[in-house]
């Protein structure tokens, strides 16, 4: 049986949250929301930030639109 081919959304997951501009930090999923779509992310800073997965390039991004953060699911 087949198994997904990236990593899957989950809360306590660990993910690298990519700033406009090439700079990264690590962070941890704190709240999975809307079947998958919509994710709350705890920052190393201890910010919360909201992501969603924008159907066009299939990547979670900030909701305000470019030039914002993205986000990047980490194997666990």
């Amino acid at each position: 049986m087949l198994g997904p081919t990236r990593p899957v959304p989950r809360a306590g997951g660990a993910v690298r949250i990519i700033h406009f501009g090439g700079s990264s930090e690590a962070g941890t999923i704190v709240a999975v929301e809307d079947v998958g779509r919509r994710l709350r992310v705890r920052s190393a800073g201890g910010e919360v930030l909201t992501f969603v997965l924008n159907p066009a390039t299939a990547r979670f991004a900030d909701p305000a639109g470019a030039g914002g953060p993205r986000l990047e699911l980490l194997m666990s």
